[in-house]
Protein backbone atom coordinates (compact mmCIF):
# COMPACT_ATOMS: atom_id res chain seq x y z
CA UNK A 1 0.00 0.00 0.00
CA UNK A 2 1.18 3.25 -1.10
CA UNK A 3 -0.46 6.90 -0.95
CA UNK A 4 -0.43 7.66 -4.42
CA UNK A 5 -2.59 11.78 -3.77
CA UNK A 6 -2.42 13.64 -1.58
CA UNK A 7 -4.78 17.21 -0.74
CA UNK A 8 -5.09 19.08 2.17
CA UNK A 9 -7.05 21.69 2.39
CA UNK A 10 -7.87 24.73 5.38
CA UNK A 11 -5.04 22.79 7.69
CA UNK A 12 -2.68 24.91 9.69
CA UNK A 13 -0.60 26.78 6.96
CA UNK A 14 -2.18 24.76 3.83
CA UNK A 15 -4.72 26.30 2.32
CA UNK A 16 -5.43 23.90 -0.57
CA UNK A 17 -2.66 21.97 -1.57
CA UNK A 18 -2.47 18.63 -3.57
CA UNK A 19 0.48 16.71 -4.69
CA UNK A 20 1.36 12.91 -5.62
CA UNK A 21 4.31 11.55 -3.41
CA UNK A 22 6.96 9.32 -4.89
CA UNK A 23 7.87 5.91 -3.04
CA UNK A 24 10.86 8.29 -1.66
CA UNK A 25 9.46 11.63 -1.19
CA UNK A 26 11.65 14.15 -0.51
CA UNK A 27 9.65 17.63 1.05
CA UNK A 28 12.03 20.57 0.93
CA UNK A 29 11.38 24.28 1.34
CA UNK A 30 12.14 26.80 3.79
CA UNK A 31 10.89 27.34 7.19
CA UNK A 32 7.22 27.28 8.36
CA UNK A 33 6.81 26.60 4.53
CA UNK A 34 5.06 23.68 5.66
CA UNK A 35 6.27 20.90 5.41
CA UNK A 36 6.11 19.21 8.86
CA UNK A 37 2.20 20.26 8.53
CA UNK A 38 2.24 17.78 5.48
CA UNK A 39 3.70 15.07 7.82
CA UNK A 40 1.13 15.87 10.90
CA UNK A 41 -2.02 16.29 8.48
CA UNK A 42 -1.01 12.54 7.22
CA UNK A 43 -0.08 11.26 11.19
CA UNK A 44 -3.24 12.62 12.63
CA UNK A 45 -5.64 10.97 9.91
CA UNK A 46 -3.55 7.62 9.83
CA UNK A 47 -2.07 7.38 12.98
CA UNK A 48 -5.00 6.83 15.06
CA UNK A 49 -7.30 3.77 15.18
CA UNK A 50 -10.31 5.78 16.03
CA UNK A 51 -10.37 9.36 15.44
CA UNK A 52 -13.11 11.83 16.46
CA UNK A 53 -13.40 15.71 15.77
CA UNK A 54 -11.92 16.05 19.52
CA UNK A 55 -8.34 15.15 17.76
CA UNK A 56 -7.83 18.35 16.36
CA UNK A 57 -7.37 21.67 17.62
CA UNK A 58 -8.50 25.25 16.88
CA UNK A 59 -4.92 26.00 15.29
CA UNK A 60 -5.36 23.31 13.11
CA UNK A 61 -7.51 25.67 11.01
CA UNK A 62 -6.28 27.40 8.58
CA UNK A 63 -5.48 31.15 9.60
CA UNK A 64 -7.33 29.68 12.85
CA UNK A 65 -10.53 30.52 10.71
CA UNK A 66 -13.34 27.62 12.14
CA UNK A 67 -16.04 28.35 9.25
CA UNK A 68 -13.99 26.64 6.79
CA UNK A 69 -13.58 22.90 6.86
CA UNK A 70 -10.59 21.16 7.10
CA UNK A 71 -10.12 18.79 4.51
CA UNK A 72 -7.64 15.60 4.13
CA UNK A 73 -7.88 13.16 1.39
CA UNK A 74 -5.98 10.63 0.03
CA UNK A 75 -6.03 8.52 -2.45
CA UNK A 76 -3.88 4.69 -2.38
CA UNK A 77 -2.31 2.76 -4.95
CA UNK A 78 -3.58 -0.20 -4.99
CA UNK A 79 -6.67 0.75 -3.70
CA UNK A 80 -7.82 -0.47 0.13
CA UNK A 81 -9.79 -3.15 0.11
CA UNK A 82 -13.19 -4.10 2.23
CA UNK A 83 -15.13 -6.90 2.55
CA UNK A 84 -18.62 -6.55 4.14
CA UNK A 85 -19.60 -9.95 4.56
CA UNK A 86 -18.28 -13.41 4.60
CA UNK A 87 -19.99 -14.35 1.44
CA UNK A 88 -20.08 -11.07 -0.09
CA UNK A 89 -17.01 -9.91 -2.64
CA UNK A 90 -13.96 -8.45 -1.78
CA UNK A 91 -14.79 -4.01 -3.03
CA UNK A 92 -11.68 -2.01 -4.00
CA UNK A 93 -11.30 1.50 -1.57
CA UNK A 94 -9.29 4.32 -3.45
CA UNK A 95 -10.24 6.62 -1.53
CA UNK A 96 -10.41 8.04 2.11
CA UNK A 97 -11.44 11.52 3.10
CA UNK A 98 -11.86 13.31 6.45
CA UNK A 99 -13.66 16.82 6.94
CA UNK A 100 -13.65 18.34 9.75
CA UNK A 101 -17.30 20.33 9.67
CA UNK A 102 -19.63 21.86 12.30
CA UNK A 103 -22.91 20.58 12.92
CA UNK A 104 -26.18 22.95 11.20
CA UNK A 105 -28.41 21.98 13.56
CA UNK A 106 -28.64 20.57 16.88
CA UNK A 107 -29.10 16.80 17.82
CA UNK A 108 -29.56 14.45 20.88
CA UNK A 109 -25.53 14.46 20.42
CA UNK A 110 -24.44 17.89 20.14
CA UNK A 111 -25.28 21.58 19.57
CA UNK A 112 -25.42 23.40 16.16
CA UNK A 113 -22.01 24.76 15.32
CA UNK A 114 -20.27 21.78 17.40
CA UNK A 115 -17.66 20.04 15.48
CA UNK A 116 -17.90 17.36 13.64
CA UNK A 117 -15.47 14.63 11.43
CA UNK A 118 -16.91 12.95 8.62
CA UNK A 119 -14.85 10.00 7.19
CA UNK A 120 -15.98 8.57 3.82
CA UNK A 121 -14.43 5.96 1.34
CA UNK A 122 -15.27 7.17 -2.02
CA UNK A 123 -14.22 5.94 -5.49
CA UNK A 124 -11.45 7.84 -7.42
CA UNK A 125 -13.49 10.40 -8.91
CA UNK A 126 -15.43 11.48 -5.61
CA UNK A 127 -18.58 9.56 -5.69
CA UNK A 128 -19.64 7.31 -2.85
CA UNK A 129 -18.61 3.45 -2.76
CA UNK A 130 -22.06 1.06 -2.19
CA UNK A 131 -22.13 -1.72 -0.39
CA UNK A 132 -24.34 -5.12 0.41
CA UNK A 133 -27.43 -3.95 2.44
CA UNK A 134 -27.26 -7.87 4.11
CA UNK A 135 -25.57 -10.74 3.86
CA UNK A 136 -26.09 -12.29 0.33
CA UNK A 137 -28.82 -15.70 0.19
CA UNK A 138 -28.92 -17.30 -2.63
CA UNK A 139 -31.98 -16.53 -5.10
CA UNK A 140 -32.48 -13.47 -3.41
CA UNK A 141 -31.73 -10.18 -5.92
CA UNK A 142 -28.96 -7.92 -3.93
CA UNK A 143 -30.00 -4.57 -2.76
CA UNK A 144 -27.00 -2.01 -1.90
CA UNK A 145 -26.45 0.94 0.40
CA UNK A 146 -23.79 3.52 0.86
CA UNK A 147 -20.57 2.52 2.79
CA UNK A 148 -20.74 4.79 5.68
CA UNK A 149 -17.61 5.97 7.94
CA UNK A 150 -14.21 4.00 7.31
CA UNK A 151 -14.35 0.62 8.70
CA UNK A 152 -12.07 -0.04 11.27
CA UNK A 153 -10.52 -2.75 8.92
CA UNK A 154 -10.03 -0.51 6.26
CA UNK A 155 -8.08 2.00 8.73
CA UNK A 156 -5.99 -0.75 9.61
CA UNK A 157 -4.63 -1.24 6.35
CA UNK A 158 -3.37 2.60 5.94
CA UNK A 159 -1.53 2.89 9.04
CA UNK A 160 1.93 4.93 9.13
CA UNK A 161 4.87 4.63 11.25
CA UNK A 162 6.27 8.32 12.33
CA UNK A 163 9.77 9.37 13.15
CA UNK A 164 10.06 12.88 14.62
CA UNK A 165 12.46 14.88 15.27
CA UNK A 166 12.49 12.73 18.82
CA UNK A 167 14.93 10.57 18.31
CA UNK A 168 15.63 9.06 21.54
CA UNK A 169 15.11 5.48 22.13
CA UNK A 170 12.06 5.68 24.43
CA UNK A 171 9.99 7.39 21.48
CA UNK A 172 11.40 3.92 19.69
CA UNK A 173 10.34 1.44 22.46
CA UNK A 174 8.30 -1.46 21.17
CA UNK A 175 5.45 -0.14 23.44
CA UNK A 176 5.29 3.33 22.15
CA UNK A 177 3.08 4.78 19.50
CA UNK A 178 4.27 4.45 15.80
CA UNK A 179 7.54 2.94 16.81
CA UNK A 180 9.38 1.12 14.37
CA UNK A 181 10.96 -1.97 16.32
CA UNK A 182 7.21 -2.72 17.52
CA UNK A 183 6.09 -3.40 14.28
CA UNK A 184 9.14 -5.70 14.10
CA UNK A 185 8.14 -6.96 17.27
CA UNK A 186 4.79 -8.08 15.76
CA UNK A 187 6.27 -9.92 13.30
CA UNK A 188 8.41 -12.17 15.47
CA UNK A 189 5.08 -12.32 17.72
CA UNK A 190 3.54 -13.97 14.81
CA UNK A 191 6.94 -15.97 13.88
CA UNK A 192 6.41 -17.51 17.20
CA UNK A 193 2.64 -19.98 16.35
CA UNK A 194 4.59 -21.58 13.11
CA UNK A 195 7.85 -21.97 14.39
CA UNK A 196 8.27 -25.39 15.87
CA UNK A 197 10.73 -25.86 19.01
CA UNK A 198 11.80 -29.68 20.43
CA UNK A 199 11.77 -30.66 24.19
CA UNK A 200 12.74 -33.70 25.48
CA UNK A 201 9.88 -35.85 27.25
CA UNK A 202 9.73 -39.09 29.44
CA UNK A 203 9.53 -41.41 26.04
CA UNK A 204 12.02 -39.19 23.95
CA UNK A 205 10.84 -35.95 22.48
CA UNK A 206 8.18 -33.91 20.75
CA UNK A 207 7.27 -30.96 19.03
CA UNK A 208 5.43 -28.07 20.45
CA UNK A 209 5.31 -24.32 18.39
CA UNK A 210 7.42 -21.83 19.83
CA UNK A 211 4.34 -19.94 21.30
CA UNK A 212 3.63 -23.04 23.35
CA UNK A 213 6.59 -23.51 24.99
CA UNK A 214 7.18 -19.79 25.61
CA UNK A 215 3.86 -19.76 27.25
CA UNK A 216 4.96 -22.80 29.91
CA UNK A 217 8.21 -21.19 30.58
CA UNK A 218 5.82 -17.54 31.61
CA UNK A 219 4.01 -19.54 33.68
CA UNK A 220 6.97 -21.13 35.40
CA UNK A 221 7.88 -17.35 36.20
CA UNK A 222 4.81 -16.45 37.20
CA UNK A 223 4.75 -19.34 39.66
CA UNK A 224 8.22 -18.42 41.18
CA UNK A 225 6.24 -14.94 41.46
CA UNK A 226 3.68 -15.72 44.14
CA UNK A 227 5.78 -15.57 46.96
CA UNK A 228 3.75 -14.27 50.30
CA UNK A 229 3.95 -10.33 49.64
CA UNK A 230 2.16 -11.42 46.06
CA UNK A 231 -0.50 -13.26 47.26
CA UNK A 232 -1.41 -11.07 49.89
CA UNK A 233 -1.38 -7.98 47.41
CA UNK A 234 -4.01 -10.23 45.12
CA UNK A 235 -6.16 -11.19 48.37
CA UNK A 236 -6.75 -7.40 49.62
CA UNK A 237 -7.58 -6.18 45.66
CA UNK A 238 -9.94 -9.30 45.03
CA UNK A 239 -11.73 -8.95 48.40
CA UNK A 240 -11.77 -4.95 48.04
CA UNK A 241 -13.25 -5.21 44.64
CA UNK A 242 -16.05 -7.19 45.50
CA UNK A 243 -17.01 -4.99 48.75
CA UNK A 244 -17.27 -2.45 46.30
CA UNK A 245 -19.60 -4.11 43.87
CA UNK A 246 -21.38 -5.02 47.15
CA UNK A 247 -20.77 -8.48 47.71
CA UNK A 248 -19.52 -10.73 50.34
CA UNK A 249 -15.71 -11.86 49.74
CA UNK A 250 -16.47 -14.74 52.33
CA UNK A 251 -19.62 -15.91 50.90
CA UNK A 252 -19.69 -14.71 46.88
CA UNK A 253 -15.86 -15.11 47.14
CA UNK A 254 -16.61 -17.98 44.28
CA UNK A 255 -18.92 -15.40 42.44
CA UNK A 256 -16.10 -13.07 40.53
CA UNK A 257 -12.46 -13.98 41.34
CA UNK A 258 -10.36 -11.15 40.10
CA UNK A 259 -6.37 -12.25 40.28
CA UNK A 260 -2.95 -11.55 37.80
CA UNK A 261 -2.77 -13.20 35.03
CA UNK A 262 -0.05 -13.75 32.01
CA UNK A 263 1.34 -10.91 30.01
CA UNK A 264 0.46 -12.80 26.10
CA UNK A 265 3.63 -13.10 24.27
CA UNK A 266 3.43 -9.42 22.16
CA UNK A 267 2.77 -7.44 25.28
CA UNK A 268 6.33 -9.44 26.42
CA UNK A 269 8.10 -8.58 23.24
CA UNK A 270 6.96 -4.99 23.72
CA UNK A 271 8.00 -4.79 27.40
CA UNK A 272 11.42 -5.79 26.42
CA UNK A 273 14.07 -2.80 26.27
CA UNK A 274 17.55 -2.21 24.39
CA UNK A 275 20.14 -2.74 26.71
CA UNK A 276 23.70 -1.56 25.76
CA UNK A 277 27.10 -3.30 27.29
CA UNK A 278 30.51 -1.01 27.30
CA UNK A 279 33.12 -3.48 28.81
CA UNK A 280 32.03 -4.80 32.18
CA UNK A 281 29.25 -2.35 32.16
CA UNK A 282 25.67 -3.15 31.21
CA UNK A 283 22.70 -0.32 31.11
CA UNK A 284 19.41 1.33 29.26
CA UNK A 285 20.47 2.26 25.72
CA UNK A 286 18.41 4.83 25.87
CA UNK A 287 20.67 6.82 28.35
CA UNK A 288 23.12 6.87 25.67
CA UNK A 289 23.61 10.16 24.27
CA UNK A 290 21.44 11.80 21.61
CA UNK A 291 23.86 11.03 18.49
CA UNK A 292 24.25 6.94 19.52
CA UNK A 293 20.30 6.77 20.22
CA UNK A 294 19.92 8.54 16.77
CA UNK A 295 22.53 5.59 15.64
CA UNK A 296 20.30 2.81 16.75
CA UNK A 297 17.07 4.23 15.05
CA UNK A 298 18.82 4.34 11.73
CA UNK A 299 20.00 0.82 12.58
CA UNK A 300 16.21 0.27 12.99
CA UNK A 301 15.45 1.84 9.86
CA UNK A 302 18.15 -0.59 8.39
CA UNK A 303 16.76 -4.06 9.76
CA UNK A 304 13.39 -2.93 8.20
CA UNK A 305 15.00 -3.08 5.03
CA UNK A 306 16.96 -6.30 5.44
CA UNK A 307 14.46 -8.09 6.80
CA UNK A 308 12.31 -7.22 3.16
CA UNK A 309 9.55 -5.95 5.19
CA UNK A 310 6.72 -3.89 2.59
CA UNK A 311 4.07 -2.29 2.16
CA UNK A 312 4.31 0.35 5.22
CA UNK A 313 4.44 4.55 4.87
CA UNK A 314 7.05 5.87 7.12
CA UNK A 315 6.32 9.48 8.04
CA UNK A 316 10.02 11.16 8.56
CA UNK A 317 10.87 14.45 9.63
CA UNK A 318 14.67 15.64 9.56
CA UNK A 319 16.04 12.88 9.09
CA UNK A 320 19.55 14.61 8.84
CA UNK A 321 19.27 15.15 12.80
CA UNK A 322 22.37 14.48 14.86
CA UNK A 323 23.98 12.55 11.71
CA UNK A 324 27.67 13.39 10.88
CA UNK A 325 27.60 14.16 7.01
CA UNK A 326 29.04 10.49 5.84
CA UNK A 327 26.24 9.23 7.98
CA UNK A 328 23.52 11.50 6.28
CA UNK A 329 24.45 10.14 2.84
CA UNK A 330 25.01 6.56 4.39
CA UNK A 331 20.95 7.20 5.89
CA UNK A 332 19.72 8.41 2.67
CA UNK A 333 20.87 5.68 0.90
CA UNK A 334 19.34 3.02 3.38
CA UNK A 335 16.03 5.03 2.82
CA UNK A 336 16.59 4.35 -0.61
CA UNK A 337 16.74 0.75 -0.21
CA UNK A 338 13.83 0.90 1.76
CA UNK A 339 11.65 2.50 -0.66
CA UNK A 340 11.72 0.18 -3.16
CA UNK A 341 9.09 -2.34 -0.80
CA UNK A 342 7.85 0.96 1.32
CA UNK A 343 6.77 4.32 0.92
CA UNK A 344 8.83 7.27 2.53
CA UNK A 345 8.13 10.62 2.94
CA UNK A 346 10.16 12.94 4.63
CA UNK A 347 10.86 16.40 5.24
CA UNK A 348 14.28 17.23 5.37
CA UNK A 349 16.80 20.56 5.32
CA UNK A 350 19.78 18.66 4.04
CA UNK A 351 21.52 18.27 0.33
CA UNK A 352 22.81 14.76 1.84
CA UNK A 353 19.05 13.90 1.62
CA UNK A 354 18.28 15.17 -1.99
CA UNK A 355 20.01 14.27 -4.93
CA UNK A 356 20.16 15.24 -8.34
CA UNK A 357 19.56 12.10 -10.23
CA UNK A 358 16.79 11.53 -8.30
CA UNK A 359 14.71 15.39 -8.86
CA UNK A 360 11.44 13.67 -9.30
CA UNK A 361 11.45 12.32 -6.08
CA UNK A 362 11.89 16.02 -4.35
CA UNK A 363 8.46 17.98 -3.90
CA UNK A 364 9.74 21.49 -3.35
CA UNK A 365 7.03 23.56 -0.82
CA UNK A 366 6.44 27.07 -0.40
CA UNK A 367 4.15 29.48 0.58
CA UNK A 368 1.76 31.36 -1.49
CA UNK A 369 1.23 35.11 -1.68
CA UNK A 370 -1.64 34.85 0.68
CA UNK A 371 -0.15 32.82 3.09
CA UNK A 372 -0.74 28.92 1.93
CA UNK A 373 1.13 26.31 1.34
CA UNK A 374 2.24 24.79 -2.29
CA UNK A 375 3.89 21.79 -3.48
CA UNK A 376 5.93 21.84 -6.30
CA UNK A 377 7.04 18.93 -8.16
CA UNK A 378 9.15 18.77 -11.64
CA UNK A 379 7.44 19.06 -14.66
CA UNK A 380 10.79 17.36 -16.46
CA UNK A 381 10.79 13.95 -17.31
CA UNK A 382 12.77 11.53 -16.11
CA UNK A 383 14.72 8.40 -17.76
CA UNK A 384 17.24 5.94 -16.82
CA UNK A 385 19.36 6.97 -19.24
CA UNK A 386 19.28 10.71 -17.82
CA UNK A 387 19.99 9.56 -14.17
CA UNK A 388 22.74 8.07 -15.52
CA UNK A 389 24.21 10.50 -17.18
CA UNK A 390 23.60 12.72 -13.54
CA UNK A 391 24.96 10.43 -11.30
CA UNK A 392 28.41 12.07 -12.03
CA UNK A 393 26.88 15.09 -10.19
CA UNK A 394 26.39 13.75 -7.62
CA UNK A 395 27.26 16.72 -4.84
CA UNK A 396 25.64 17.97 -1.67
CA UNK A 397 26.84 21.04 -3.18
CA UNK A 398 24.76 21.01 -6.56
CA UNK A 399 22.11 19.18 -4.34
CA UNK A 400 21.66 22.74 -2.66
CA UNK A 401 19.76 23.95 -5.76
CA UNK A 402 16.63 22.09 -4.43
CA UNK A 403 16.57 24.52 -1.17
CA UNK A 404 17.15 28.00 -3.49
CA UNK A 405 14.85 30.78 -4.27
CA UNK A 406 17.06 31.81 -7.38
CA UNK A 407 20.19 29.62 -8.78
CA UNK A 408 23.29 31.19 -11.13
CA UNK A 409 24.19 28.12 -13.21
CA UNK A 410 27.77 27.66 -14.19
CA UNK A 411 30.49 25.72 -16.33
CA UNK A 412 33.49 26.26 -13.91
CA UNK A 413 35.21 27.39 -10.55
CA UNK A 414 36.04 30.23 -12.09
CA UNK A 415 32.81 31.70 -12.11
CA UNK A 416 31.08 29.68 -9.04
CA UNK A 417 34.26 31.60 -7.06
CA UNK A 418 34.07 34.83 -8.35
CA UNK A 419 30.37 35.47 -8.57
CA UNK A 420 29.69 35.43 -4.66
CA UNK A 421 32.66 38.16 -4.09
CA UNK A 422 31.26 40.33 -6.78
CA UNK A 423 28.05 39.96 -5.09
CA UNK A 424 29.36 40.49 -1.85
CA UNK A 425 30.96 44.12 -3.47
CA UNK A 426 27.55 45.17 -4.93
CA UNK A 427 25.91 44.66 -1.28
CA UNK A 428 24.44 41.92 -2.32
CA UNK A 429 23.82 38.66 0.38
CA UNK A 430 23.44 35.57 -1.67
CA UNK A 431 22.61 34.03 1.44
CA UNK A 432 19.78 36.28 2.45
CA UNK A 433 18.41 36.37 -1.06
CA UNK A 434 18.40 32.15 -0.97
CA UNK A 435 20.62 32.13 -4.35
CA UNK A 436 22.88 29.40 -4.92
CA UNK A 437 25.81 29.78 -7.05
CA UNK A 438 26.24 26.27 -8.59
CA UNK A 439 28.76 25.21 -11.05
CA UNK A 440 27.54 22.03 -12.83
CA UNK A 441 30.72 20.09 -13.80
CA UNK A 442 30.98 21.57 -17.48
CA UNK A 443 29.08 23.41 -20.27
CA UNK A 444 27.53 20.24 -21.83
CA UNK A 445 25.38 20.07 -18.40
CA UNK A 446 23.95 23.19 -18.40
CA UNK A 447 20.98 22.64 -20.64
CA UNK A 448 20.08 19.97 -18.23
CA UNK A 449 20.53 21.55 -14.97
CA UNK A 450 18.87 24.74 -16.60
CA UNK A 451 15.57 22.23 -17.41
CA UNK A 452 15.66 20.76 -13.47
CA UNK A 453 15.32 23.66 -11.79
CA UNK A 454 12.80 25.91 -13.98
CA UNK A 455 10.90 22.47 -13.87
CA UNK A 456 10.22 23.40 -10.39
CA UNK A 457 9.46 27.37 -10.72
CA UNK A 458 12.70 27.75 -9.77
CA UNK A 459 14.01 31.16 -11.58
CA UNK A 460 17.79 30.71 -13.16
CA UNK A 461 20.90 32.71 -14.72
CA UNK A 462 22.64 30.52 -16.99
CA UNK A 463 26.55 31.90 -17.23
CA UNK A 464 28.79 30.20 -20.11
CA UNK A 465 31.91 30.79 -22.89
CA UNK A 466 30.98 30.69 -26.16
CA UNK A 467 34.50 29.87 -26.82
CA UNK A 468 34.60 26.95 -23.31
CA UNK A 469 37.46 24.50 -23.44
CA UNK A 470 35.12 21.64 -23.07
CA UNK A 471 34.95 20.87 -26.78
CA UNK A 472 38.51 20.66 -28.73
CA UNK A 473 39.54 22.41 -31.58
CA UNK A 474 38.08 19.92 -34.05
CA UNK A 475 34.37 20.03 -32.24
CA UNK A 476 33.26 23.84 -32.88
CA UNK A 477 30.23 22.30 -34.53
CA UNK A 478 29.42 20.95 -31.57
CA UNK A 479 30.11 23.75 -29.52
CA UNK A 480 27.73 26.09 -32.03
CA UNK A 481 24.81 23.53 -31.45
CA UNK A 482 25.42 23.73 -27.57
CA UNK A 483 25.32 27.40 -27.61
CA UNK A 484 22.33 27.93 -29.73
CA UNK A 485 21.03 25.12 -27.20
CA UNK A 486 21.88 27.48 -24.07
CA UNK A 487 20.97 30.66 -25.94
CA UNK A 488 16.81 28.83 -26.08
CA UNK A 489 16.68 28.24 -22.75
CA UNK A 490 15.90 31.96 -22.47
CA UNK A 491 11.90 32.45 -20.66
CA UNK A 492 10.05 34.07 -17.94
CA UNK A 493 11.87 31.79 -15.74
CA UNK A 494 15.96 31.56 -17.54
CA UNK A 495 17.98 33.97 -17.88
CA UNK A 496 21.28 33.66 -20.23
CA UNK A 497 24.10 35.24 -20.38
CA UNK A 498 27.91 34.50 -22.60
CA UNK A 499 31.08 35.41 -21.87
CA UNK A 500 31.89 35.62 -25.79
CA UNK A 501 34.58 33.87 -26.22
CA UNK A 502 35.38 33.55 -22.54
CA UNK A 503 35.25 34.93 -19.17
CA UNK A 504 38.56 36.56 -18.96
CA UNK A 505 37.66 38.09 -22.47
CA UNK A 506 34.84 39.82 -20.97
CA UNK A 507 36.67 41.12 -18.16
CA UNK A 508 39.21 42.72 -20.41
CA UNK A 509 36.84 44.47 -22.85
CA UNK A 510 34.54 45.58 -19.54
CA UNK A 511 36.99 46.65 -17.18
CA UNK A 512 39.42 47.93 -20.19
CA UNK A 513 43.12 46.19 -20.73
CA UNK A 514 45.59 48.21 -18.72
CA UNK A 515 43.09 47.51 -15.34
CA UNK A 516 42.71 44.20 -16.00
CA UNK A 517 46.72 43.46 -16.74
CA UNK A 518 46.70 45.36 -13.28
CA UNK A 519 44.87 43.67 -11.40
CA UNK A 520 46.28 40.52 -12.70
CA UNK A 521 49.61 41.32 -11.85
CA UNK A 522 48.45 41.84 -8.25
CA UNK A 523 47.79 38.04 -7.74
CA UNK A 524 50.57 36.50 -9.63
CA UNK A 525 51.69 32.80 -9.78
CA UNK A 526 47.64 32.07 -8.43
CA UNK A 527 45.68 29.08 -10.39
CA UNK A 528 42.95 30.93 -12.84
CA UNK A 529 40.46 30.32 -10.70
CA UNK A 530 41.73 31.70 -7.28
CA UNK A 531 42.98 34.94 -8.83
CA UNK A 532 39.75 35.71 -10.43
CA UNK A 533 37.84 35.28 -7.41
CA UNK A 534 40.58 37.96 -5.31
CA UNK A 535 40.26 40.49 -8.20
CA UNK A 536 36.32 39.86 -7.65
CA UNK A 537 37.31 40.60 -3.98
CA UNK A 538 39.38 43.57 -4.77
CA UNK A 539 37.80 47.10 -3.50
CA UNK A 540 39.39 48.78 -6.07
CA UNK A 541 38.48 46.51 -9.35
CA UNK A 542 35.30 47.72 -11.03
CA UNK A 543 32.62 45.71 -11.74
CA UNK A 544 31.91 44.32 -14.77
CA UNK A 545 29.03 45.25 -16.68
CA UNK A 546 27.72 41.78 -17.47
CA UNK A 547 28.49 40.37 -13.74
CA UNK A 548 26.46 43.20 -13.11
CA UNK A 549 23.10 42.09 -15.07
CA UNK A 550 23.79 39.19 -13.49
CA UNK A 551 23.75 39.58 -9.85
CA UNK A 552 21.79 43.05 -9.88
CA UNK A 553 18.46 41.47 -9.94
CA UNK A 554 18.64 39.21 -7.49
CA UNK A 555 18.56 42.05 -4.56
CA UNK A 556 14.93 42.80 -5.94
Amino acid sequence: MSIRRVKIENFRTIKDAEFYPSALCALVGENNSGKSNILSALKLVLGRAWLNADAFAQRDFWMHDASKDIIIELEFDPPLTYRKFAASSEIGIPVLRWTLTHYKQATTEAQAGDPRLVQECLQSDGTQIPVLAKAPRKGEQHKYTPLLGIPREVKAQASVIFVGTNRSLTSQAPGAKYSLLGRLLEDVDAALSTSQVTIPTKNGSRELSAREVFMKYLERAMQVLRIPEFKRLETVLRERSLENLGYDPTIDADRFRFHFGLLDSLEFLKAIKLMFREHDCEFDAAELGEGAQNALVVAIFQAYEELKLRGAVFLVEEPEMFLHPHHRRFFYRALRKLSKDNQIIYATHSPEFVAIPEYEDVRIVSRDSDGGTRVCSSTSASSPELREKLHKELDPERNELFFARHVVLVEGDTEKLALPEYAAGLKIDLDRVGCSVVEVGGKRSLSTFARIVSSFGIPAAVVFDTDSTDFWKDQQEAQKRCNEELRALRSDLVRVFEFDPKYESVLRKEMGESEYQRLCQAYPGLSKAIRHRLIAADASAPVPKTIRDILEPLAD
